[in-house]
C-alpha cells in the first residue's frame, strides 16, 4: 500500500450488519499510520444488540459514534446495500409503454452483457433484469467481475432484496439517516477475499472453506496470517481469535480493510457512464487474468 500525503493516522470502521432483533452485528476498527505504513486492528466489537435501556439501533449508533470520536475523516465499510433498486425511487404514477427512462434502468437495459455471439433467445434471457429487486451494480458484478474469476471460486450475487437482504437494507436506510455525517461505502466481503487470492497466494481450498462451520476457522486463520504478513497488519491475539472463530467478525474486518484499500486508490472505480448514484460496491483490483479458469 502506498502512503497517503496526510501524516496523521486514519480510522476505518467495518460494519457487519445483522437483524435488529438479534445480537450478531459486529464492528471492526482499523487504524492506519501513513508514515510507518502500518495497520492496526484496534477493536472487534461483537454481539451489538439491545440492552436494558436502549434498542439495538440506539446501541449500534452509540457504538459507532464512540468509535468515530475525534476522527472527522472517518470512513465506514458496510456489508449491506446502501441504496435501493431503481423502482423504489421512482415517483411516476405509471410506467411508460416504451420503457423506463430513468438513467439507472436505461443503463441496465443497454449494458453489453454478452461478448460472444449467441442466439436471440439466450441473449434475451441473459439480459433479463428486474429493476425492483436489482441495481446496476448487481448486473455489473455478475457479468463483468465474478464471471471472470476462476470457476471454482465464483459465487452468486445476492440481489438487493433477495434472501434476508430486504430487512437488512431497510435497517441500513434507517441507520444512514442517523449517521449522515460519515462517509459510508458498500462492501461485499467474499468478493474482497476472492480478489485478494492471487496476492495472498491462498489456495482454492481456503477460499471454498472459509465460510463453512467446521473448516472455516482454520481457513480464516490462514487468510488472516497471509494478510498480516503481506500488508503489515498487527492484530492482537485476542482479536485474532475473534476473527477466526466468528465469521461475522471476519467479515467486519474485511469491510474495514476494503475501505482502507479504497482510500489508498487500490479499489476499482465505476466504469464510464455508470449511474453511481444507484450504488457502487468497493472491491480491490485483482491480478486474475480475464477469463482465467
Amino acid at each position: 500500500m502506498s502512503a497517503k500525503s496526510s501524516k496523521h493516522q486514519k480510522r476505518y470502521l467495518g460494519l457487519e450488519l445483522s437483524g435488529a432483533k438479534n445480537s450478531k452485528t459486529t464492528l471492526a476498527t482499523l487504524e492506519y499510520y501513513p508514515k510507518e505504513e502500518k495497520v492496526f486492528l484496534l477493536d472487534v466489537h461483537t454481539g451489538i444488540g439491545a440492552d436494558a435501556t436502549k434498542d439495538s439501533d440506539e446501541v449500534l449508533i452509540e457504538t459507532l459514534l464512540d468509535h468515530a470520536n475525534n476522527h472527522p475523516d472517518l470512513k465506514i465499510g458496510v456489508n449491506v446495500p446502501l441504496t435501493l433498486p431503481p423502482c423504489f425511487n421512482c415517483t411516476k404514477k405509471s410506467c411508460a409503454s416504451d420503457g423506463c427512462s430513468s438513467p439507472e434502468v436505461k443503463w441496465m437495459r443497454t449494458m453489453p452483457l454478452l461478448k460472444k455471439p449467441v442466439s436471440k433467445k439466450v441473449a434475451k434471457l441473459k439480459n433479463f433484469f428486474t429493476p425492483y429487486t436489482q441495481r446496476p451494480i448487481e448486473l455489473w458484478l455478475k457479468h463483468e467481475v465474478i464471471s471472470k474469476l476462476p470457476e471454482k471460486i465464483r459465487f452468486e450475487v445476492d440481489e438487493t432484496l433477495g434472501g434476508n437482504k430486504a430487512p437488512l437494507t431497510a435497517r441500513m436506510q434507517y441507520l444512514q439517516r442517523h449517521l449522515h455525517q460519515f462517509e459510508m461505502h458498500e462492501v461485499l466481503p467474499k468478493l474482497t477475499v476472492a480478489l485478494l487470492m492471487p496476492t495472498l497466494k491462498t489456495s482454492v481450498k481456503h477460499l471454498q472453506n472459509y465460510r463453512k462451520m467446521e473448516e472455516g476457522a482454520e481457513a480464516r486463520q490462514v487468510i488472516l496470517e497471509k494478510m498480516c504478513d503481506l500488508h503489515d497488519i498487527f492484530i492482537y491475539d485476542r482479536d485474532m481469535k475473534k476473527l477466526t472463530q466468528n465469521l461475522n467478525a471476519f467479515d467486519a474486518f474485511l469491510c474495514a480493510y476494503t475501505i482502507l484499500l479504497f482510500d489508498q486508490n487500490e479499489c476499482v472505480p465505476p466504469p464510464k457512464g455508470f449511474p453511481v448514484s444507484s450504488g457502487w460496491i468497493r472491491y480491490p483490483h485483482s491480478s486474475f487474468e480475464e477469463g482465467e479458469e
